[in-house]
């Protein structure tokens, strides 16, 4: 018989049970549903699709998605971020009968309509732990299978732009190619904390190695930041995960091993940014930036209208002649400020804070034998925090990127809580508990 504690919190046996219990548990599928679904499968096409632009059948994607969610009689799902950015694309809407281009603007907004729609499609077709593990382990292969495979292929045949290093597509830059690998290393430190099988242990653990070593290549000076952003959250742990800090010692080793010296120069050149060509020419563009957000505070110039604003505005001061043209903001959040004013830049960085609160939330309510799994959205939430710093320099709202690895983020929250909850069904019977994600 087990014996509940007068505050109904589980008794010491019934902890150590559960934690065995999720410790060599084997990962079960859940009664309340199947894993494969046309929904499941439409969003990994979609993931290909970004990454590798093989076929143009990204929207194709998207139709099934939808169609799958509307048809599987399941409840519709619209957390909190999903309706902000739904907000915040109303009152783009909105601006752009204000704007003064309003052609781009409508075209941008149906691009950016379509963003939502796949926010909105992900978490609701990620609805069960199997799901979101397939989802995840199909991502992260399809990320090595292209973007990273190709990096890796150049840096072998050194073949690069003035020693930086990159891809195709998307990721011909190096800026974007290094910002959106920081993302993905998030999610590959959670797919090793949680992996079951040797396979998967092996593949991430290979990931966490590469991922920052391709960083470095790219030589990208707000990469190096968010990278170092998002180690510093790795360690400052109350409790250090040895097995991550050794990976990261390995890491290190491999990057000051494999990086060429032109890594090193540009890194210390950071601290002589100020008098560096192209911090001159950003900090010149985030002066246009201002001036034309201090003309537009509300409604902005309209959703991705930045680029003509700038080329009208750059002509009117000599001193900005040097970023004459149709330059971008080198900011996410300058951009979204210019672009949708002040209300807009609001509910944009409210909906990434929800997200945050969420994490933060789940990690404080599982209890002690759920540890790693607080590690793991304490690593969701590094992985974003080191996004957010990198796109300080770049623009990135208008990608499709952030927003899988937030809808990863908010169901894994609820996964890890629903988990959580079932320590109740613990507490009388542990050994009949399956767990439904990784190892506990």
């Amino acid at each position: 018989m087990n014996h509940r504690p007068a505050d109904g919190s589980p008794s010491a046996p019934a902890r150590a049970g559960a934690l065995r219990t999720l410790l060599h548990g084997r990962l079960g599928l859940p009664s309340s549903g199947r894993t494969w679904t046309p929904g499941l499968g439409a969003l990994i096409i979609y993931a290909w699709t970004i990454h590798s632009y093989k076929a143009p059948i990204g929207s194709l994607a998207v139709l099934a998605l939808l169609g799958s969610v509307f048809l599987s009689g399941q409840r519709i799902r619209c957390p909190t971020p999903v309706l902000l950015l739904g907000l915040f694309l109303l009152w783009g809407s909105v601006g752009s009968q204000m704007s003064d281009y309003p052609s781009i603007v409508s075209d941008r907004l149906t691009d950016f309509w379509k963003l939502w729609l796949i926010f909105f499609g992900a978490v609701n077709v990620l609805r069960t732990p199997s799901q979101v593990r397939v989802f995840l382990i199909a991502y992260l292969g399809i990320f090595a299978l292209y973007p990273i495979r190709g990096i890796l292929y150049n840096i072998v045949t050194r073949q690069h732009h003035q020693g930086r290093y990159a891809w195709n597509f998307v990721f011909s830059n190096p800026n974007d190619f290094a910002t959106l690998t920081i993302l993905m290393l998030g999610l590959t430190v959670v797919a090793l904390q949680s992996a079951v099988k040797g396979w998967q242990r092996a593949a991430a653990a290979a990931g966490v190695l590469i991922l920052p070593v391709c960083v470095i290549f790219t030589q990208s000076r707000a990469g190096f930041l968010g990278l170092a952003v998002f180690a510093s959250l790795l360690l400052l742990r109350s409790r250090p995960n040895l097995r991550m800090i050794a990976l990261l010692v390995v890491a290190v080793g491999a990057i000051a091993f494999f990086a060429p010296p032109q890594v090193w120069e540009r890194i210390g050149g950071m601290r002589q940014m100020p008098s560096d060509a192209s911090a001159t020419d950003r900090a010149t563009i985030w002066k246009v930036a201002v001036a034309i957000i201090a003309d537009h505070p509300v409604f902005g110039v309209g959703v991705g209208a930045y680029r003509n604003a700038h080329f009208d505005y750059s002509l009117l001061r000599p001193e900005w002649a040097n970023v004459q043209g149709y330059w971008a903001t080198h900011s996410t959040w300058l951009c979204i400020l210019a672009e949708t004013g002040i209300p807009g830049l609001a509910l944009y960085l409210a909906m990434l804070w929800f997200v945050f609160r969420r994490l933060a939330r789940a990690r404080s309510r599982l209890p002690l034998p759920f540890e790693e799994w607080r590690l793991d959205l304490g690593y969701l939430q590094a992985g974003l925090a080191g996004f957010m710093v990198c796109a300080s320099f770049g623009v990135y709202q208008p990608l499709p990127f952030l927003y899988l690895y937030l809808a990863l983020a908010w169901v894994l929250a609820e996964t890890f809580e629903a988990e959580a909850a079932r320590m109740v069904v613990m507490q009388s019977d542990p050994e009949n508990v399956t767990p439904r994600w990784g190892r506990g």
